[in-house]
């Protein structure tokens, strides 16, 4: 049977899209958010893909900045500057968040500013700790990031290898131009992302990979290069959940009364580092699952839809940051070959869309370096391939889908 009373914790774009899509079910929905429409660390773009799936967004575009021109630089200096196919939009997350929140209000959803401090059984559900009053559920959905505490309340605790540590400037000024640039032997990524009246210029790094001394002296190096100035910008940090391939293999999405949505299920891309379509569509398909009464079908759904491919792409990101292809790394390669080839251009097109599943882009990306080096002589497309794993899906199955349904 359908829950009488969900509460959700957390009220980003997973928790608030969950509460919407259950209240206009006919679902009681109160969403406990320590901040409402807080500003989060993060660049906030939204593909094309999310965008094609929830319009909404794209018709609040007047909150957002839409970039249409790219600029990806190398370590070694080589650039490759293009326009986009389609827009990508750039949210403040507390113009979004907010945005999110009305509509899960509108929709009937009750919203309350409180802060959860511990959440445990009770004979009817949950009972849920806030400041100096006890929530009782029969339903819990934790949507409140993957550094929560409450997590563990749930199921095991992500690692420090399941994270990339963040750190940046919300820079005064405007620009129409986003830029990323990747670094020698790093496993992560600089960025520049204009916003509306400001930009969000920041770095992220694998967790354990390097200190936090060396990404500001990365990332002030990037900002010296291209123009930026930290002179009057407000500093930012936060640890951004890009799970390894191991705690894809032992993920746990849902159980007896609960489940995860968002960050806090680890639901991130493991190489970009981008969430938002993620945490939307989960929301979605578990408040779906629910209203159906099904919700042991959620953690397959996720793993059907998205989970597998995720998966997949957390056992090739180290290659992508740290591998290397003719003699220079992969990150390199990719913008050499994007700037003289436009196929090559294309399939970066795509990633940047969303348009394809990522094992059928990985594939077209080895099999475009590959061809790209035919030309002098080489003959890496074997080598190349073995990175993608061939098989059936179930290969590339993580098996939590199968293993932790309830």
């Amino acid at each position: 049977m359908k829950p009488q009373h969900t509460f959700v914790i957390g009220g980003g774009p997973a928790g608030a899209t969950a509460a919407e899509r259950l209240a206009r079910g006919g679902v009681r929905v109160t969403l406990l958010e320590e901040r409402l429409g807080w500003e989060k660390p993060c660049g906030g773009g939204v593909t094309h893909k999310a965008l094609q799936r929830y319009p909404y967004l794209l018709a609040a575009a007047q909150q957002a900045k839409l970039a249409r021109e790219i600029e990806f630089l190398a370590c070694n200096g080589a650039a490759l500057r293009f326009r986009t196919r389609q827009p990508l939009a750039i949210y403040s997350r507390s113009k979004l968040n907010t945005l999110l929140l009305d509509r899960a209000r509108l929709a009937g959803a009750e919203v309350v500013e409180d802060r959860v401090s511990d959440v445990r059984r009770s004979a009817a559900g949950w009972e849920l700790e806030g400041r100096g009053r006890v929530y009782r559920a029969d339903y819990l959905i934790l949507a409140a990031g993957a550094r929560s505490r409450l997590r563990a309340r749930l199921t095991e605790p992500f690692g420090p290898r399941d994270f990339m540590l963040t750190f940046g400037y919300y820079v005064p000024g405007c620009d129409d131009l986003l830029r990323v640039q990747f670094f020698d032997k790093f496993e992560g990524y600089a960025w520049a992302f204009p916003r509306p009246d400001h930009l969000s210029v920041g770095i992220c790094g694998k967790v354990g990979g390097e200190a936090m001394a060396g990404l500001k002296e990365r990332l002030h190096g990037f900002m010296g290069r291209c123009g930026y100035s930290p002179e009057g910008a407000r500093v930012y940090s936060h640890l951004l959940p890009v799970l390894s391939a191991d705690a894809w293999g032992s993920l746990r999405l849902a159980g007896q009364g609960w489940a995860l949505v968002g960050d806090a299920a680890g639901l991130v891309d493991p190489v970009s580092g981008e969430g938002i379509y993620y945490a939307l569509r989960s929301g979605e398909l578990l408040a779906e699952a629910l209203l159906a009464e099904l919700p042991r079908l959620y953690p397959a759904r996720v793993h059907e839809e998205f989970g597998k491919s995720l998966a997949l792409e957390a056992r090739l990101a180290h290659s992508f940051y740290l591998g290397e292809f003719m003699g220079v790394s992969v990150t390199t390669r990719l913008i050499e070959c994007g700037a003289r080839s436009q196929k090559f251009l294309a399939i970066i097109q795509d990633l940047l869309e969303g348009s394809q599943s990522y094992v059928r882009l990985a594939t077209k990306f080895h099999m475009g370096l590959a061809l790209a080096s035919w030309g002098r002589g080489a003959n890496p497309l074997r080598r190349l391939l073995r990175a993608v794993p061939e098989g059936p899906d179930n290969d590339l199955s993580p098996g939590w889908e199968k293993s932790h349904a309830h």
